[in-house]
């Protein structure tokens, strides 16, 4: 008989320390997108201080609490997601878009994200329904529930006007089916339905009379699209952000105008396009070093699921390592203006305190996966577990 334990010694502090360093990385180059080389202490720059101490203490939190504890609540945790979700729909619109619920607490006023949380709390549901239901993963009962499962968030967010975010739901539940062995004939019959449905849209879109897409995408991201696929026959506005990120990226050449020392506009400067502030300061070489390090963070991820013992866990290492990978290489194409804006920071780097937090938790689930091993009764009584 086999129980779960955690073994503090495979704590990886490797991982620990990557994803601290990127962190405050980040927060370095925020307030040298708002000023902090010129004595300039913006709120963004304080803020995102005190959600990277609060989200290492949360991390920390996350890793040594027992997962499998938490996992066995994924139907409230579910719960919560979608009343959240919900929620958000109501508030007041920032910018065109209700995506923030204003909180404060002790005069101190912030903004959490549910489509943020959203990510953390699909990867703990989803992972918990496919160990619970391991041994049936390709029954088409199953495979329902977890579309289903994962198709209400994914509306809900796309409410939010969030196309990004909805993605990220969809490729966490992609990579955890393949985790989970799930069968070919699925992939295949969702290959046969996906590739015409795209390419409907792809006509619809330069339809005279659209007969979906305007009831899926608004016209601003519609811009976007057509705008980053024709982009000689628009007006630059739906690429314009684009435009700034790479026009400041080039500028950095090889090793950077310096630190503090960006000298073009750019939008979004401390979230989206944070990346291109670090190609005009720190050049191609600071760019691909930050690559690096989130490549390394996503490997250890990836190292952890593959050694992991446990298959619940193994499915939550590989959703983080996924999520992370997926924001990451997304956010970087956006900056290199290879694929059109969609709104996704990098992680770790970019300003957001529910960002931040969700990743932060992420890392933590990782880190306990990591230390955590199947026990059994007849193995040597002399090791220490906690």
């Amino acid at each position: 008989m086999n129980s779960i334990r955690r073994d503090i010694r495979s704590f990886d502090y490797i991982l620990l320390v990557l994803v601290v360093a990127l962190a405050l990385f980040g927060l370095l180059m925020i307030g040298s997108a708002t000023g902090l080389g010129n004595g300039n202490v913006s709120s963004v720059f304080i803020n995102q201080l005190i959600f990277l101490v609060t989200g290492i203490g949360i991390m920390m939190f996350m890793a040594f609490v027992n997962y499998e504890f938490i996992c066995k609540f994924y139907i409230p945790i579910y719960v919560v997601n979608i009343a959240l979700l919900v929620l958000v729909l109501f508030m007041p619109d920032t910018r065109g878009v209700a995506r923030w619920i204003g909180v404060e607490i002790g005069g101190f006023e912030f903004g959490i994200q549910p489509s943020e949380f959203a990510k953390i709390f699909m990867i703990i549901v989803l992972a918990k329904i496919m160990d619970k239901y391991r041994d049936r993963i390709n029954n088409p009962l199953v495979i329902v529930l977890i579309f289903a499962a994962t198709a209400l968030p994914v509306a809900l967010i796309n409410m939010q006007l969030s196309f990004s975010a909805s993605t990220v739901s969809v490729i966490i539940m992609l990579a955890m089916l393949y985790v989970g062995k799930i069968s070919y004939k699925y992939v295949i019959v969702v290959t046969l339905v996906v590739a015409p449905v795209l390419l409907f849209f792809y006509i619809d879109l330069h339809a005279e009379t659209p007969i979906l897409i305007d009831d899926i995408l608004t016209p601003w991201q519609q811009r976007r699209i057509w705008d980053f696929l024709y982009p000689e026959y628009g007006d630059g506005a739906g690429t314009w952000q684009n435009e700034q990120a790479v026009t400041a990226m080039s500028s950095g050449l090889l090793w950077g105008r310096g630190l503090f020392n960006n000298q073009i506009f750019i939008p979004e400067a401390t979230n989206d396009f944070l990346f291109s502030v670090i190609g005009a300061e720190l050049g191609f070489i600071g760019s691909v070093a930050v690559i690096a390090v989130a490549l390394l963070i996503v490997l250890r991820c990836l190292m952890i699921a593959h050694r992991s013992e446990v298959f619940l866990g193994k499915l939550i290492a590989t959703g983080v390592a996924v999520t992370m990978a997926f924001q990451a290489f997304t956010n970087t194409a956006i900056n290199a203006w290879l694929l059109p804006n969609t709104g996704m920071n990098f992680p770790f780097v970019s300003s957001g305190g529910s960002s931040l937090w969700v990743f932060m938790a992420m890392i933590g689930l990782v880190l306990n996966v990591g230390m955590t091993r199947e026990y059994s009764m007849f193995e040597n009584m002399g090791h220490s577990y906690d």
